[in-house]
């Protein structure tokens, strides 16, 4: 993750002036993030698979490359 260099402690004590508000995650909030890369999907396209002793989600049919 790069560091915003823009942002500065203001007065009042909050940081992050330039930083949109909001959530990053839009819609109904029915999302999950995937075990393998970390991505948030709906829970439709995420299936389950035994990693470690452990049911974790992962993305199906297979994770898409991070560019």
């Amino acid at each position: 993750m790069s560091k915003d260099t823009c942002t500065a402690v203001r007065d009042d004590g909050l940081r992050y002036a330039s930083k949109l508000g909001g959530s990053p995650f839009q819609g109904s909030g029915q999302t999950r993030s995937c075990f393998k890369c970390g991505r948030h999907r709906p829970p439709s396209s995420l299936q389950s698979k035994r990693i470690l002793g452990r049911t974790e989600l992962i993305c199906k049919p297979a994770c898409e490359p991070k560019v």
